[in-house]
């Protein structure tokens, strides 16, 4: 039923078909013909009709001016459709042709019109789509590079580096992820103080970190409460946050939590100094990525700590680590200075030993290194400590002993190490030279004790070795 309507309204319009052929009649067809008319009936047959004559032409000429005015009507929004239509063919999307008919014409122009509106939809919507599509990318490319210096953490703390290292890559890697960024870690030590441990600053600004570190108690305090703790851009809702933005100054920052087995044991820190800053939840995202990381390096960093702690046995000879006699010889320097009583160290060398090691090899050097742990441990009494460093070197702590008794215990050490039997070889024989120090004569802790009887050992050895020195020559 819908056609036979569309159909009348159409035939009941006048089309441009029409129009054209009553424009070209009237334009030319019929005033030629009338002119014809007049001209053989009136003109040349009876000229006493001049008169009526001239009217005929007259309306002539009306008619051929009708004509080209229907003409005029027609073809003038024809090549403003065409002008128009070569301007939105260019791109010219915002153009809209204005033909205020009803006919062929103004359903064209109609036509054009839907079509260009649709189009500019089209690229509207394309270019919302493309927008979407780069922020879309953009994120992507975010979280790739969070997710690579992530596993380059993780490379980190597998390889065993400082947690000082760790701690500066990530804090270089989190400030990269905003404009003008800057980050700081902090670590809680054992004075319950929070430590500037890394700090990056690409904001071009004067951060002064350090005068950071009094506020973490605060910033610790609110952390026990939320999960972290933001001052930017926004309103602040809550009077500690008032309190905060106070404190800090004109930075905006995101503070969050480096736990572990759910205590606080540092904060790290990501701002910038940019006004009408606002962290979104990605940011934070990020930094909770990152403390997990930096979580485990500090419990990977501390867990070493104690097996550090724990190693205070040499595995080849049975005697204790330097480091375990370094932590007892600070002890004895104490106990001795509280009761006024001596405390001496001897450290033995033993001379050519890279050499020694190099011609014999790893067994043999091994079981000369015990043979001598052995000789050393029944030359003191049992209030006394042996201990041996990686090389060959050996030291021995001995309490209530001034440096005289020390000198005579080394000088029999020295003598007893000459003639031990290392082989069956007669010119097979190992020398030592030995130096002795105590405190507080030679030094006030075991850093300096230990330094001056090693450098007594070297003067020894470079004096012609197999020799016991405890004094300046």
């Amino acid at each position: 039923m819908a056609k036979p309507k569309e159909t009348d309204s159409r035939s009941a319009r006048k089309g441009v078909r029409f129009e054209l052929l009553v424009a070209v009649s009237l334009m030319s067809i019929i005033p030629f013909l009338v002119l014809a008319y007049v001209l053989t009936n009136y003109v040349f047959n009876a000229p006493e009709r001049i008169f009526q004559a001239t009217l005929i032409v007259v309306f002539a000429v009306w008619l051929a001016t009708a004509g080209y005015m229907i003409a005029k009507k027609m073809i003038i929004p024809i090549i403003e459709l065409a002008v128009e239509a070569r301007n939105i063919a260019k791109g010219r999307y915002d153009s809209k042709i204005t033909v205020n008919r009803d006919d062929e014409l103004g359903d064209i122009a109609n036509v054009v019109n839907i079509m260009t509106s649709k189009i500019r939809n089209y690229i509207g919507e394309l270019q919302e789509y493309s927008e979407k599509t780069a922020f879309l990318n953009l994120q992507i490319h975010k979280k790739v590079l969070t997710l690579t210096n992530l596993m380059q953490l993780g490379d980190l703390i597998s390889a065993g580096n400082e947690f000082s290292e760790i701690a500066d890559f990530a804090a270089d890697k989190i400030a990269n992820e905003i404009y003008g960024g800057f980050s700081a870690i902090f670590i809680k030590e054992d004075s319950e103080q929070h430590t500037l441990t890394a700090v990056h600053n690409n904001s071009g600004q004067d951060l002064q970190a350090k005068k950071l570190e009094g506020h973490m108690l605060l910033v610790e305090k609110f952390l026990a409460e939320e999960e972290y703790v933001v001052i930017d851009s926004q309103a602040l809702k809550k009077p500690w946050q008032k309190e905060m933005k106070d404190a800090l100054g004109n930075i905006n920052v995101v503070f969050f939590p480096i736990k572990v087995a759910g205590n606080i044991v540092g904060v790290i820190l990501l701002g910038n100094f940019t006004k009408g800053t606002v962290f979104e939840d990605e940011q934070v995202d990020m930094l909770r990525a990152f403390e997990k990381e930096i979580g485990l390096a500090y419990q990977s960093a501390q867990a070493f700590k104690k097996v550090k702690s724990l190693e205070i046995i040499d595995s080849i000879t049975g005697l204790y680590t330097l480091t375990y006699l370094e932590e007892r010889l600070n002890d004895e320097i104490n106990r001795a200075v509280y009761y006024q009583r001596p405390c001496s160290l001897i450290m033995i060398g033993i001379d050519d030993f890279d050499e020694y090691a190099n011609y014999y090899g790893e067994e043999k050097t091994k079981q000369v290194l015990r043979q001598i742990a052995k000789l050393l441990s029944g030359s003191i009494s049992s209030v006394g400590k042996i201990a041996r460093s990686d090389d060959g070197e050996f030291g021995i702590l001995l309490p209530e002993t001034n440096k005289r008794e020390s000198l005579e215990i080394a000088e029999e050490i020295r003598k007893k190490i000459e003639n031990m039997e290392v082989s069956s070889a007669q010119d097979n024989r190992m020398t030592v030279s030995i130096g002795v120090s105590e405190n507080p004569i030679d030094g006030v802790n075991g850093k300096d004790i230990i330094k001056k009887a090693r450098d007594y050992a070297v003067a020894a050895k470079k004096s012609g070795k197999n020799k016991v020195l405890g004094e300046e020559k």
